[in-house]
């Protein structure tokens, strides 16, 4: 139950005490007496009430006097009543002056008293609950991070409720259409006419430049109040729009180069598609891979494969330039889109095409840029792409579809020596479900003995003799005959089946060199090595084991590495080398002078012997720049105590340039073939006078 009000009496007429005494507690209330003012006041202060009805005119200290003290002492809510004449309007007013909450004016109707009075308490709870809900709104609006401004109908500020620090946005007193851009309060203007249409709230969203500051976001929400005001919560929603954006683009775009991801090229695409049909126009896809990237990532690691990839993506968009693709005003597109699909693969779409040929022109363009060399952590590197080109409609209607086919070119133009961009035909797809089923057949080609050795012999240019042979692998499919190793090697080193079949190699070889060691034949024998085999950690223990189970002695054994293995200077490739140098195997240095990397590993490595690459070789005689450089790599081995092997020799004035520029060994179709290893001891009766050459 609620405990009854508390009402101090102060009068010091008796009989007026006693009659409103009775006709409060009639009415339910609590009373307190008192007879003069400092009686009052000691009540007040020994028994609080909750309401004070005072006699204007008593003895000593008055009822004014007494209000004051009493309004000191209690505080703003308590209410004071103040007992008056009728007609004493100045008794009146210096009540409220002196605190005062209300009056009553004699004579007093004791009848109706005790209702004016539940009148005077209701009404004072009455602005208890609103002082309550105001301080709760005024906490509320204090709290919001949002500004809320009242609007009238001709959009002035008519109040700022919330967001006092927002200055972005009209104060009091200003209009919308003077404070905000035109775009904005035209916005504003739309809205509210809408609302008070629809009788429903209406959301606009906008943007706003601050001065040397960055772009800001709002939303406001708008209310009508009635037909001459308007609510607008205006809220700043900059954070949520970087947010969102921050979502789409982890969702939509490579994190490392910044480049559309898989998913924004496959909604790109769909839509060009799209537009294309409608059109009636060509829509190319360049499929392109990064020739060499996986070594790169491999041998020198990941961070240094990203700094290439972002370094090649930069110049992608060079590539991609409207301005700067091509030079026919044909596809000089606007709307060119590149995106990185994983790895090193890219994607870039060119619209609008009239011929197919301009992709074509845009795939030479990129190859051009990417050849330019990298420098990346003090080396110099060079890279080349591999490009698959799908023209809409005539290769796919479908974006996959057109990915697919581009992809399929691209592992085209790879196997036709990389560097180079092909066109999609159905030939294609049928060429690699051929390479498909090939590294599936490779799984148990050794396992089957479909491999088998050939031996090419190495011409000692000072003696005219066979010093050495260098092992080839060969492969005879039950289905397809032979398959080239530049079709199977590059599968088998991306799956990981080269170490066991290198090891296989090596073994068959030494066993043949052991075997004609014990027929009074010493020749050394030259076994490539996969960069893959240094990288398996293995490498020294199964070369020791082969040699010691074959009984071949290491120095008639030599291992041709290429550049790509010594690009790793990890400690591993390292160790590798010096264990096997310290076996007594020897090293040779293949396909010299084409590799992407500095040549300062040469001093620091143990080789003793680099191999012209055949390219060069095979522009002799009339190639001056081919003479030239192998003219310096002779040079250059000469001043480090090398020697040097020619590879590709297939005519005799090959041979009288080489013997002239003082090259030490000779290999090549002039003077045979990689024969089987029952044709060797044949072969080492023949002897080639290069003296009469000179």
């Amino acid at each position: 139950m609620n405990e009854p009000v508390r009402i101090l009496l102060a009068d010091d007429d008796v009989t007026a005490l006693m009659l409103m005494t009775a006709a409060l507690e009639a009415a339910d209330f609590l009373t307190i007496r008192a007879e003069d003012g400092e009686q009052t006041l000691a009540s007040f202060a020994q028994t609080p009430c909750d309401m004070v009805l005072l006699d204007v005119d008593m003895p000593g200290m008055d009822g004014f006097e007494t209000c004051r003290r009493l309004r000191h002492l209690a505080g703003d809510e308590l209410p004071i009543v103040m007992v008056t004449g009728m007609d004493d309007v100045d008794s009146i007013a210096r009540a409220f002056e002196a605190g005062a909450t209300d009056f009553i004016s004699k004579p007093i109707h004791w009848n109706l008293i005790g209702h004016r009075i539940k009148y005077l308490w209701r009404t004072h709870l009455t602005r208890l609950d609103l002082q309550r809900a105001n301080a709760r709104n005024a906490a509320i609006l204090s709290a919001l991070p949002d500004t809320l401004l009242r609007l009238s109908d001709e959009g002035i500020v008519l109040d700022r409720l919330a967001g006092h620090h927002d200055q972005a946005h009209p104060g009091p007193g200003a209009s919308v259409q003077g404070s905000l851009p035109e775009e904005v309060s035209r916005a504003y203007t739309e809205a509210i006419r809408k609302a008070r249409a629809a009788g429903e709230l209406q959301d606009i969203e906008y943007s706003l430049q601050e001065v040397d500051g960055p772009v800001r976001y709002f939303e406001t929400r708008i209310v009508i109040i009635d037909d001459q005001e308007t609510l607008c919560l205006i809220r700043d929603i900059t954070r949520r729009k970087e947010a969102d954006d921050e979502i789409h683009r982890l969702a939509y775009y490579d994190t490392l180069t910044g480049l559309a991801n898989r998913q924004h090229l496959v909604d790109r695409l769909a839509g060009e598609i799209h537009r294309a049909q409608g059109s009636g126009s060509q829509l190319g896809v360049l499929f392109l891979d990064l020739d060499g990237f996986k070594q790169i990532n491999d041998t020198l690691g990941h961070a240094t494969g990203d700094i290439l990839l972002k370094h090649a993506s930069h110049r992608l968009r060079l590539g991609v330039r409207p301005t700067d693709t091509v030079s026919r005003p044909s596809t000089q597109h606007q709307n060119i889109s590149l995106a990185r699909l994983g790895g090193d693969e890219f994607t870039v779409i060119i619209p609008d095409m009239n011929h197919p040929e301009d992709a074509l022109v845009a795939a030479h363009r990129i190859q051009e840029l990417m050849q330019q060399p990298f420098f990346i952590a003090g080396r110099e590197m060079v890279v080349t792409a591999s490009i698959g080109i799908a023209v809409f409609p005539d290769d796919g209607e479908d974006a996959d579809t057109l990915l697919k086919h581009a992809d399929t070119a691209m592992y085209h133009a790879k196997f036709l020596g990389r560097n180079n961009a092909q066109f999609y035909s159905p030939s294609l797809t049928h060429e690699a479900m051929r390479r498909l089923n090939m590294e599936s057949d490779l799984r148990r080609a050794l396992e089957a003995q479909e491999f088998f050795l050939v031996y090419q012999p190495q011409v000692d240019l000072q003696t005219g003799k066979i010093h050495s042979v260098e092992a080839l692998i060969r492969w005879r499919h039950p289905q397809q005959g032979l398959i080239s190793p530049a079709e199977f090697i590059p599968l088998a080193e991306g799956n990981g089946l080269i170490v066991p079949i290198g090891e296989w190699v090596l073994r068959m070889a030494c066993q043949d060199a052991a075997r004609w060691q014990a027929m009074g034949l010493p020749l050394a024998m030259a076994v490539n090595l996969s960069p893959v085999q240094f990288r398996n950690g293995s490498l020294t223990r199964k070369v020791r084991d082969i040699l010691e189970d074959t009984g071949l002695g290491a120095e008639f054994l030599e291992l041709e590495i290429t550049e790509t293995t010594l690009m790793d200077e990890s400690m591993t490739t390292l160790q590798t080398l010096h264990e096997l140098q310290e076996l007594g195997v020897k090293f040779s240095l293949d396909d010299f002078g084409t590799g992407y990397s500095s040549m300062s590993y040469l001093t620091r490595l143990p080789l003793h012997n680099l191999k012209v690459d055949r390219s060069f070789v095979h522009g002799l005689p009339h190639d001056a720049g081919s003479l030239a450089i192998i003219r310096a790599i002779i040079s250059l081995s000469e001043s480090m105590g090398f020697t040097v092997t020619a590879e590709g020799v297939e005519n005799l004035e090959q041979v009288k340039i080489l013997m002239q520029q003082c090259c030490h060994t000779l290999q090549g179709y002039y003077f045979s073939k990689p024969v089987a290893a029952e044709q060797i001891p044949d072969l080492l009766g023949q002897n080639w006078d290069f003296d009469r050459l000179s």
